[in-house]
């Protein structure tokens, strides 16, 4: 009688080898791929912590990621500082791109690090920093290094090059850092014949020196507010349209509904380039009528109904939430309009609450593109007004020119609230997208 054949109680050595191999290289793979997609990140973050002289000079690692200058600070000093009138008037004196004196702090201590710096530009403790008049009106000198705040008619902004009367053009001993490492001063009275100065070390302007500059060179203030209305606007158009039409596509009966459905998804296929002239001359006809009809200037260009409006009905949206709302079991609609529930009061009371999940991949998808919206923004308005933050960290690009560091502080200040939005809902979008499934 022939023995039955047996099934090997163990794997042979020689397979277990393979797949130990084969894990090997996928998560070799796996992690290389992981940080070539990283690293333009870290790179960028690296750059906006350098100075334009650390990334002129290719350094990997900036310096204000090191202990250095924020070891052994001097005590804050408060300094009263005498000013004297200048010779003419100081508010013709711009144009000549010869400011006039005021006052001048006198510097007596610094850090070690600043004290480094000033042995290579041949200076040392103790130094004058100049209180330079100028005239903050005449465009031709907008971008004059000037010392501290805004007082009155006198401009006093900080952080002026100008250490010494002699030397006009220099030393300069905080380079293009432009005072990053201190002293810092800050005006605590002001007085016709003196300043009372506070002399100290901020911390913070020290450690995010380029983010400070980036924010306020761009107007970032401002950008920022009209991205965060017309993607709150926007997402919240978008939830209230896909959510209708998802359900009258998954759940409601009605003529054609296969075929207006499948057209629908169709626009999907359209690039975005093609319908933008379409949509763009259809504002303008908007606008016009708006403005003969009722008399209202700028109701679509230049303001938040463009940027929104146009978006807030999306195909993908509609269909992620489709796709979800026909899994719901029949039974459970049957049963709730036996308790005397119709569609709205179904859809807002049973069905929204059981799509928790697949919302937030739809609030993430479209806060994510509406945030990074450059072209259309560029096209239906002409003013800083109504003009998102990617508007603005493209202007700033063009007039920041080679300073890099700047350029990467404005591109993290832009990438910080997706970050922060995915970081609270990356549980429920994960789970949105694993949930939603294909049923036609």
């Amino acid at each position: 009688m022939a023995s039955e054949p047996t099934t090997p109680t163990h794997i042979p050595q020689v397979y277990r080898s393979r797949g130990i191999v084969t894990r090997g290289l996928m998560y070799l793979i796996l992690t290389l791929g992981a940080i070539v997609a990283v690293f333009p990140f870290i790179w960028m973050l690296l750059t906006a912590s350098k100075t334009y002289g650390e990334h002129s000079q290719r350094k990997f690692w900036p310096v204000g990621l090191t202990a250095a200058p924020y070891a052994n600070r001097p005590a804050t000093q408060t300094i009263i500082v005498p000013l004297h009138s200048p010779t003419n008037d100081w508010h013709g004196a711009a144009s000549s791109f010869s400011p006039h004196v005021e006052g001048s702090i006198p510097v007596q201590a610094v850090t070690p690090f600043v004290e480094e710096l000033l042995r290579a530009k041949e200076t040392s403790v103790p130094f004058n920093v100049l209180i330079l008049a100028l005239d903050s009106t005449n465009d031709e000198v907008q971008n004059y290094d000037r010392f501290i705040l805004t007082m009155g008619s006198r401009i006093v902004e900080q952080f002026s090059t100008r250490i010494d009367l002699k030397e006009w053009g220099g030393p300069n001993y905080e380079g293009s850092a432009r005072g990053r490492w201190g002293p810092h001063f800050e005006v605590i009275e002001a007085h016709p014949d003196h300043l009372v100065i506070k002399q100290g070390w901020n911390m913070l302007y020290m450690f995010f020196g380029n983010y400070f500059s980036a924010w306020k060179q761009a107007n970032f203030a401002q950008y920022t507010r009209n991205s965060i209305i017309t993607t709150t606007l926007t997402i919240a158009g978008v939830v209230i349209t896909g959510t209708l039409a998802a359900y009258a596509f998954a759940r409601m009966n009605f003529p054609a509904k296969g075929l207006l459905f499948t057209a629908y998804l169709a626009t999907y296929m359209i690039p975005w380039t093609v319908v933008m002239i379409p949509n763009y001359l259809i504002i303008i006809a908007l606008e016009d009528f708006f403005k003969q009809t009722f008399g209202i200037p700028n109701a679509w260009y230049n303001n938040w109904t463009a940027l929104t409006i146009p978006f807030m009905v999306n195909t993908f949206t509609v269909f992620l939430l489709r796709q979800f709302f026909a899994q719901i079991p029949d039974d459970l609609f049957d049963a709730a309009l036996i308790d005397g529930c119709g569609h709205l009061r179904f859809l807002t009371q049973i069905v929204l609450p059981m799509s928790k999940a697949p919302l937030m991949s739809v609030v993430i998808f479209n806060g994510i593109w509406a945030w990074n919206s450059l072209q259309w923004p560029l096209i239906v308005t002409s003013t800083p007004n109504w003009r998102p933050i990617t508007v603005g960290l493209s202007g700033f690009i063009t007039e920041a020119g080679a300073e890099t560091q700047l350029i990467m502080a404005g591109s993290v200040i832009t990438t910080i609230p997706i970050l922060v939005l995915y970081f609270f809902t990356q549980k429920q979008f994960t789970e949105g997208i694993a949930t939603t499934g294909l049923k036609g």
